[in-house]
């Protein structure tokens, strides 16, 4: 139930706060007073789209807040969001719109997304207008207003479930069942694929041992080349090796020892240099041939790499992608080798759920069918008592169908629409294309009516009393007046016969002040009921006479309240 209203900043609504009571609350005023921004205010609230236009000129923001006193139903909502619930059980709505036409919404003080307002509108408001073709006028929407009459609802969600089982079912049974051609292909590109990657066996971790012993093997080479020249340098040349020649100087120079006692030391260094050469170069030779380097090694690790690499490049990023390539194409080659045996299962596992689909169709159908019989005399017992006596309301099925064969759509086999004759006699005509303003309120009051779940804490109904009158009118207003007795009724009107059964009266005024219009919203004493229904009624200048009138409706309304 919602309580309080407050706007701030809406059209020609400068400030406003509305109290709210249980029961029927009705909202009249002449026209262009602004009882539709009362509306639009709360739809704002449910989520409903809003733009910039609603803020009020030379303001920066239009803003809307609202309480609502809420049973436990919302609360799995706010428990999703992370919302505390407030202690009392209430719930605090707000939304401001600014000039640019962003929004900023809150519930319970803590800033929402308009989704959350959107979900908790659908549980907390129903609004029905004259002209509301969202639901009731739209054939589209009928199947789901007869299952939520017929509680069918579990029922079809079964359906569902067999209908999304059998819809993958047809999909293997396609995908095994490719063209022949293709399958060949696909087989010799799976077979291609496994033998290539089986061939590599490729091990984890082997990359990078290999990028480890390359580098090992070529930090080997270099060692290689560099003993090879010193030992070049010191082997080679036309005069014999190093070694030797220094043996050969060394003897040169003994010779003339006699004659000088330095070159005699220098020829013993240079014996003693000869030995040091010759080891040298042993130790040189023997360094070389410790590396166990191969070029051939080298060139296998260098190949192993680079298949590595054109395998990671075609079948992932890494060995383990590769690996899993190989497994997947495995699974796949099994499956389309084994695809007729598979074909074959399938197709019993698609007639069992076919079977089972169809049955579940069947029951969900003859329980629709069966809602119908008594959602068509529920509507015409309604019809009647709104002055509408000799209507007939009819819903009508048709099988959902292809070139002769039963359709399986997604909320069952049946196509359901209402059809409607509002006078006797008459033909009965889809509802989306039936009667007069005035006899289409009550249409959509009846159904409303039968259909709205006995859960709906606030129902809003904007000038659903359009177009009728005298009798008819009083019986619109007592049947929402009785439908107050159970949920909360918002009611814009014109009439003195609806307003006259309020619980409690707003009225909307509109006045000039400074050259700016300003609306404001005013709950009315007895007085003012007097007044408001006495003008309703015709009176510009309100008469004992209209004010005593007005006062004998209410008397009226209120013995009818009584009685019901």
């Amino acid at each position: 139930m919602l309580t309080l209203l407050q706007i701030e900043n809406v059209a020609v609504i400068a400030s406003a706060d509305i109290v709210f009571k249980p029961g029927f609350n009705v909202l009249t005023g002449e026209t262009g007073a602004g009882k539709s921004i009362i509306i639009d205010s709360v739809a704002a609230l449910s989520g409903e789209r809003t733009s910039r236009e609603l803020v009020r000129t030379g303001s920066d923001y239009a803003s809307v807040s609202g309480v609502f006193d809420c049973a436990d139903f919302v609360a799995p909502i706010l428990e999703d969001a992370g919302i505390q619930p407030e202690p009392d059980g209430s719930l605090f709505i707000s939304r401001r719109i600014t000039a640019d036409g962003r929004n900023l919404c809150r519930v319970n003080g803590r800033t929402a997304p308009l989704s959350l307002l959107r979900r908790l509108g659908e549980l907390l408001i129903r609004s029905h207008g004259q002209h509301d073709s969202r639901g009731l006028l739209d054939p589209a929407l009928h199947i789901e207003l007869l299952d939520r009459y017929a509680g069918t609802q579990e029922l079809l969600a079964e359906y569902k479930a067999e209908l999304a089982r059998l819809k993958e079912i047809r999909s293997a049974q396609r995908e095994l069942a490719r063209d022949e051609d293709e399958k060949q292909r696909r087989i010799e590109l799976l077979n291609y694929r496994i033998a290539e990657i089986g061939q590599a066996d490729l091990v984890p971790g082997e990359e990078e041992q290999l990028t480890a012993r390359r580098a090992e093997a070529r930090d080997a080479k270099n060692i290689i080349k560099a003993c090879l020249l010193a030992a070049e340098a010191l082997n080679g040349g036309e005069n014999g090796s190093a070694s030797d020649m220094a043996l050969k100087a060394s003897k040169d120079l003994l010779s003339l020892k006699k004659q000088n006692q330095r070159l005699s030391n220098l020829a013993n260094r240079l014996d003693g240099l000869s030995s040091e050469l010759s080891d040298v170069a042993d130790e040189i030779r023997k360094a070389a041939e410790e590396t166990g380097f191969s070029e051939a090694s080298l060139d296998e690790i260098e190949d192993r790499l680079s298949l590595i690499s054109t395998l990671k490049r075609k079948y992932g990023g890494s060995i383990e992608s590769v690996n899993l390539c190989a497994a997947e194409s495995a699974a796949e080659l099994e499956t389309i080798l084994r695809s007729d045996a598979e074909l074959e299962r399938l197709a019993g596992e698609y007639a069992d759920r076919h079977k089972r689909t169809s049955e579940i169709a069947k029951r969900l159908s003859d329980e629709r069918k069966s809602a119908a019989k008594r959602l068509e005399k529920a509507v015409e017992e309604e019809l009647s008592y709104l002055c509408m006596a000799g209507a007939r309301f009819e819903v009508r099925f048709e099988r959902q169908e292809r070139e002769g064969r039963t359709v399986f759509a997604p909320d069952g086999t049946d196509i359901v629409e209402f059809y409607i004759s509002a006078n006797r006699g008459e033909t009965v005509k889809p509802l989306a294309r039936t009667a007069s303003g005035g006899e289409l309120s009550r249409i959509m009051l009846a159904l409303n009516t039968v259909l709205s779940p006995k859960t709906e804490p606030t129902v809003i109904y904007d000038e659903v009393d359009s177009g009728i009158s005298g009798v008819a009118a009083l019986r619109v207003a007592e049947r929402l007046a009785r439908t107050a007795s159970t949920r909360q009724v918002l009611c814009v009107t014109h009439l003195s016969q609806m307003a006259s059964f309020a619980d409690a009266h707003f009225l909307i005024k509109k006045a000039q002040q400074d050259g700016r219009t300003f609306t404001s919203v005013e709950e009315l004493d007895r007085e003012g009921r007097l007044l408001e229904l006495a003008r309703i009624n015709g009176g510009a200048e309100p008469t004992e006479t209209m004010k005593l009138a007005a006062a004998e409706q209410i008397a009226d309304a209120e013995r009818v309240k009584q009685g019901r």
